[in-house]
């Protein structure tokens, strides 16, 4: 596989199974959340091992700060790492952050995938708002449902489903996927397709 078409594969959105969702912002009153979708550090690095190969990609760490910070419950502890990831030759870097050494790498890992296009859609996904309960917790079903366009029936409204992005029809192009087909296609629907033809699906 070329250079460039690793680059592509690299972008290809992750299947729904490895997305979750979590809480980034929380209302003044405690009573909403704004929800976001991520993947963790493993699915980045399979993507990684799957694409460019186990020999075809590393990566380096510098910690930046590990220091206490004044936080909604008294101090809390912050680290920030530096890493560099290399892809065939190509170096990326990005800054991490998290309240525990393990927590920052894998946030900066994440964030230096991203500028190879790895879970990039997941920042293009439109944030939606989930009511909390007294513990901070949400409906994670209906709140995924929401951020991938699938119909929900619990208590976060459904979204109109994203389109395939223009990488998806790259990549279905490349794998013979017949152009009058791709008409229409959403971008899970898309997504789902990839896993099939290029047999990842239930891995």
């Amino acid at each position: 596989m070329s250079q460039k078409a690793v680059f592509e594969a690299l972008r290809v959105p992750f299947p729904e199974e490895v997305i979750d969702v979590k809480v980034q912002t929380v209302a003044r009153d405690g009573r909403r959340g704004q929800v976001v979708a991520y993947v963790d550090a493993r699915a980045v690095m399979n993507r990684l091992d799957e694409v460019a190969g186990a020999e075809g990609w590393y990566d380096t760490y510098e910690v930046l700060a590990d220091r206490l910070v004044p936080g909604r419950n008294g101090e809390e502890r912050l680290v920030e790492v530096k890493c560099r990831l290399t892809v065939l030759g190509v170096t990326k870097e990005d800054v991490g952050e998290g309240d525990t050494l393990k927590a920052a790498f894998s946030d900066a890992l994440k964030r230096a995938a991203v500028k190879f296009g790895v879970g990039r859609h997941l920042y293009e996904m439109e944030k939606v708002w989930v009511e909390l309960d007294e513990r901070g917790q949400f409906d994670r079903e209906a709140a995924k449902a929401a951020l991938l366009g699938r119909r929900s029936t619990g208590k976060v409204p459904n979204q109109t489903p994203k389109p395939a992005t223009e990488a998806q029809i790259r990549f279905l192009r490349r794998l013979g996927y017949p152009e009058e087909k791709m008409v229409g296609l959403t971008a899970s629907e898309a997504s789902q397709l990839i896993d099939e033809l290029t047999g990842s699906a239930g891995r």
